[in-house]
């Protein structure tokens, strides 16, 4: 038996974001494609499309790899609000700790506000649509 969006309750819909949420950032701190994780007409940094969308955020990551950094995501502060029709609107703090991976580099710590769209589907899927980051802080680490 499916659910759809309608029929699920405010703590399922939290829940449920809050996994989607988990298991994107997952993926992308291990450079795994999110692609499954995107509605097909997603929207990210003027990539447009589940394909393009999952190509860039692969690339980004992958690029982090490249230069010998390892990164950790995690989101606080989560607000979901109902836009109708299996839409929310998913707004919250997002803090990425960036670490070189040799003991005497430095790393960066970045925050920032996220305001993503995220849509249920009708077996009660959820998926990211659009996602917005502002970055808000940025700092510089130094090795201890």
């Amino acid at each position: 038996m499916s659910s759809t969006a309608t029929d699920l309750d405010p703590t399922t819909i939290r829940v449920r974001v809050t996994q989607l949420q988990d298991e994107f950032f997952g993926r992308v701190d291990r450079a795994e494609s999110a692609a499954e994780l995107l509605t097909e007409d997603a929207e990210f940094r003027g990539a447009h499309g589940r394909e393009a969308v999952a190509e860039l955020l692969l690339s980004l990551a992958k690029k982090r790899v490249d230069t010998g950094r390892t990164s950790r995501h995690f989101s606080s502060n989560v607000t979901i609000e109902d836009l109708g029709e299996g839409r929310y609107r998913v707004r919250s703090l997002v803090v990425v700790l960036s670490l070189n991976a040799q003991p005497e580099s430095a790393g960066e710590l970045v925050a920032g506000d996220h305001d993503d769209i995220v849509v249920f589907d009708e077996d009660g899927v959820c998926r990211f649509a659009k996602q917005g980051m502002s970055p808000a802080l940025k700092l510089g680490l130094t090795a201890l």
